[in-house]
């Protein structure tokens, strides 16, 4: 495996796929929830314990998923959002933020301005900082 890379996949098909570029922000994708025999926060924690201290920042694109299943990210975000938190204070409330926050990632910022109005976002794109 490229040392730029990480991959991670379940027997059941669920998983994580990792990238890290040459600025030393990783983006990713992850699918875990019902059914998967490794949790997603455990997958979160082996991506960043391959990538090390290479790790500058990491990229969040959460999408509301069109199948209609779970978006972890974007659904917290709309939930907190519709019940009247600014955007900027639920986005720290997001699973990925979270848990980037328990590696010393505490500083998120929007990269542009949110798809959708609050409480119905359909693209969120954040940059998770130290």
């Amino acid at each position: 495996m490229n040392p730029q890379e990480f991959e991670l996949i379940t027997p059941e098909g669920k998983g994580i796929l990792a990238n890290l570029d040459d600025t030393g922000v990783v983006t990713f994708a992850i699918e875990a929830g019902k059914g998967s025999s490794v949790r997603g926060t455990e997958m979160f924690n082996r991506m960043l314990q391959h990538f090390g201290a290479a790790v500058r920042a990491i990229r969040g694109v959460w999408l509301r998923n069109h199948t209609g299943q779970e978006s972890t990210n974007i659904d917290k975000v709309n939930e907190l959002t519709c019940a009247g938190m600014p955007l900027e204070e639920a986005i720290t409330h997001a699973w990925t933020v979270t848990r980037a926050g328990k590696w010393g990632f505490n500083k998120v910022r929007l990269l542009r301005p949110p798809e959708g109005v609050a409480g119905s976002y359909t693209e969120i794109n954040v940059l998770i900082e130290k």
